[in-house]
């Protein structure tokens, strides 16, 4: 007896086909989404592990050492935008700051380090050290802070710098993090005002000297309007009392 052995007709090729490319087409946006979304929430997760690393690292330093804490604090966050006002009569803040650059330093000099700042350079660079399960590379001497556009961003700082992360901490005299932006992975996240804020654009860069309604900005959300008067500008106090610059 012979067996009736159909295949399939072409209609119906086409058919099954055409079904697989809608799938497809529906399946592998979501898949993407989802698995994007999967890495800003590590990225945070990640970013809120330092963070807490290095509070408490400069919270311990400072309930220790007390007044000899305060050589760190050599920096000024701007309150006011005001272009009426002379730099030095703006509202403002003394804070202490970590970047790429004082992690150099660290990695370079490490025990044997001094200065106004490395004080607490050394205490959040061992702290670093001991967040995440990977290797922080040293890289190149040069603060993140002048990647700051569309064009020079973060992911041309890790380039140019040879190295597979890009840092900036803001501390405040209480040892708590004003603002910490650290960039590995393709995944810029942003802690300021008490939030967590990612930044998965490929054009994604530091805030540099600019305000900080830009963080929320080009993430695509509402910035509060203190943000518009806050910065780190370079521009420092001078005679008032000599702080280091945010660039060096």
């Amino acid at each position: 007896m012979k067996e009736n052995k159909k295949g399939f007709t072409l209609v119906e090729l086409i058919v099954v086909i055409a079904i697989i490319g809608t799938l497809a087409a529906i399946l592998i946006p979501t898949i993407y989404r989802y698995v994007k979304d999967a890495k800003i929430q590590a990225a945070i997760a990640d970013a809120r592990t330092i963070k807490s690393a290095v509070e408490a690292s400069l919270v311990k330093n400072i309930m220790l050492n007390g007044e000899t804490a305060e050589n760190g604090f050599n920096k000024v966050l701007y309150l006011d935008q005001d272009s009426s006002k002379a730099f030095k009569d703006r509202n403002k803040e003394i804070v202490g700051a970590f970047t790429n650059y004082s992690w150099v330093v660290y990695k370079t000099n490490g025990s044997s380090s001094s200065g106004s700042s490395q004080s607490l350079d050394k205490v959040i660079a061992g702290a670093l050290d001991n967040s995440v399960s990977e290797t922080w590379e040293v890289g190149t001497k040069t603060n993140p802070m002048g990647y700051n556009t569309s064009k020079k961003n973060a992911a041309k700082y890790l380039k140019d710098c040879k190295t597979n992360f890009g840092l900036v901490v803001v501390y405040n005299t209480d040892g708590t993090v004003r603002l910490m932006q650290i960039y590995r992975k393709g995944i810029m996240v942003t802690y300021v005002d008490g939030k967590y804020i990612a930044n998965a654009k490929a054009d994604a860069h530091f805030i540099g000297m600019g305000t900080w309604n830009t963080i929320y900005t080009d993430s695509g959300e509402y910035a509060p309007e203190d943000a518009y008067n806050v910065n780190l500008s370079n521009k420092q106090i001078g005679t008032d009392g000599n702080l280091g610059g945010w660039y060096n």
